[in-house]
C-alpha cells in the first residue's frame, strides 16, 4: 500500500522552489505527518508541491545531506529513524545548551509574546482558532527562546536538536502533561520578571525531568521486552 503524501501545511512561496519544497517536507517530517520509515515517492512529491523533479530532487538532497532522510542500497529514499540512544544524545546537548539560552533571551522576549504562551499553558480549556494549540505551547515557548537568545549558531544547534528528538517515536512521556505545563509557567514567569538566572535555573529543571522520565519510561519498556 502507497503512503499518502500529506497536503496541507504546504511552505508559503519561498525564493525559489527547492528552498519551498525543502521547507515543506522538513516541516512534514518535523510534525510528523511523515513519520520514521517513510519512503518518500518523487513523483507523488512533485505533484503534491506542484514542482519539478530538479528542485525536488536537490531538496531531497539536502535533508539527505543533513540528516533528516536516508537512501537504501536500491535507492530508496525514506525518512531516517531516531533511536534511544540519539534521542538521550540530543538530550543531552539541550540540557547543555537550553539553559544558557534561555539566560541570553531573558529581557529581550517581548511580553506580549509570553502572555500568549501562558495564556495557552495555562489555559487550555480556552484554546480557539486563531490562538496557540495547548500541545504547541511548550514548543512555541522553546521556539521563542531560540529566536531571541542573540547566538544564532546557539539557536541552529537548539533547534536542530529538538527537531530530531521530534522525529522520534519514542520521545515522548506519557503522564507529562500537567507537570510540563508547571514547568513552562516557571519559566515564563522567570521570563516575564527578567530574571535570566531563575530562569536559566527552570529550564535546567524542565529539562532535567524531560530526561528523566524519558529514562524511567524506556526503562520499563525494555524490561517488558526482555521478560520470558
Amino acid at each position: 500500500m502507497e503512503n499518502p503524501v500529506p497536503l496541507s501545511k504546504v511552505a508559503p512561496p519561498a525564493a525559489n522552489a527547492t528552498e519551498r519544497a525543502y521547507q515543506t517536507m522538513l516541516s512534514w517530517i518535523e510534525n510528523r505527518q511523515i513519520g520514521p520509515g517513510f519512503v518518500l515517492d518523487e513523483r507523488r512529491l512533485s505533484s503534491a508541491l506542484d514542482i519539478s523533479r530538479t528542485p525536488l530532487r536537490n531538496a531531497l538532497n539536502r535533508l539527505l545531506g543533513e540528516g533528516y532522510l536516508v537512501r537504501l542500497v536500491n535507492g530508496t529514499i525514506m525518512v531516517r529513524e531516531v533511536g534511544v540512544g540519539e534521542v538521550l544524545e540530543l538530550l543531552y546537548v539541550r540540557r547543555l545548551l537550553e539553559p544558557e539560552a534561555v539566560m541570553l533571551a531573558a529581557g529581550r522576549i517581548p511580553a506580549g509574546e509570553l502572555a500568549k504562551v501562558r495564556d495557552a499553558v495555562q489555559h487550555p480549556d480556552l484554546a480557539t482558532e486563531g490562538r496557540i494549540e495547548t500541545w504547541q505551547a511548550g514548543d512555541e515557548l522553546h521556539d521563542i527562546v531560540c529566536d531571541y537568545c542573540t547566538n544564532r549558531s546557539l539557536a541552529n544547534i537548539l533547534r536542530d536538536a529538538r527537531r530530531r528528538i521530534r522525529m522520534s517515536n519514542i520521545e515522548r512521556v506519557p503522564g507529562r502533561s500537567a507537570e510540563a505545563s508547571e514547568e513552562h509557567l516557571r519559566i515564563i514567569d522567570a521570563l516575564l520578571d527578567g530574571n535570566a538566572e531563575q530562569a536559566r535555573d527552570a529550564m535546567a529543571v524542565h529539562l532535567e525531568n524531560i530526561t528523566q522520565g524519558f529514562l524511567a519510561t524506556y526503562a520499563v519498556r525494555s524490561e517488558h521486552r526482555n521478560l520470558p
